[in-house]
């Protein structure tokens, strides 16, 4: 589990490494990659990448005891990737389906027709890219995109990586009994205990707080007990 786990969650985070690539790249040949709502959705993918680049890296950096002295990469963390990897990458395919649009349909069929004397001169002039991409990148980059989501490749890879840690049921119920069977859930709950034990129906109880006005300590309490 801690292993498979964590190469999983690099591999995953490697493939966003490439996502954004791909969408940094097609934005700028559509010449869109200024706009705010396109640039919004850039950060976003960028925030997946950087989540799970930080899994990752909290897996190996802080890792739990294994057998014989040995580290094993953190389970703990590992269920946050079980759980939203499954969510992220449909959202990433989405905002590509949304800010390269009609890019991906719009398409020459094969690369034979670059090849075809009579159709080239159309394609160099419809086809070619913002900023002087000839029109023979711009579509091998969207052709790239949509091996990516769209082919039966892409839909694999998406159904892939939704069922990959497992059932999507399953893999929250074990974060939660992770959490049961670690000690976490009595101290998450211990501290709730803490903060409520610090007062009560005449102010507070824990010396380190003042009862200074009694008028607004217990306007206070009464809205912490509503």
């Amino acid at each position: 589990m801690n292993r498979y786990t964590f190469h999983g969650c690099t591999r995953y985070a490697v493939k966003l490494d490439f996502m954004a690539g791909l969408l940094m790249k097609a934005t700028e040949m559509a010449g869109t990659n200024q706009f705010r709502g396109v640039q919004a959705n850039i950060g976003e993918v960028l925030a997946y990448r950087n989540m799970f680049w930080a899994i990752s890296t909290a897996m190996a950096t802080d890792p739990v005891e294994g057998p014989n002295g040995t580290v094993l990469p953190n389970s703990t963390y590992a269920t946050a990737y079980r759980v939203f990897a499954p969510m992220v990458w449909p959202k990433v395919k989405q905002i590509f389906e949304q800010v390269v649009a009609g890019n991906l349909i719009q398409l020459p069929s094969s690369s034979k027709d670059f090849l075809n004397p009579e159709v080239r001169p159309y394609l160099d002039k419809y086809y070619k890219g913002s900023g002087g991409v000839s029109a023979v990148e711009r579509v091998k980059l969207m052709k790239l995109i949509w091996d990516s989501i769209g082919t039966e490749f892409g839909g694999r890879n998406e159904l892939y990586e939704i069922n990959y840690a497992g059932n999507h049921e399953n893999i929250r119920l074990e974060t939660m009994k992770m959490a049961e069977l670690n000690g976490q859930s009595d101290k998450f709950k211990a501290f709730v205990d803490l903060a409520m034990n610090d007062y009560g129906l005449h102010g507070w109880t824990n010396e380190k707080w003042i009862n200074a006005d009694e008028g607004i300590n217990a306007d206070l309490i009464q809205l912490r007990m509503n």
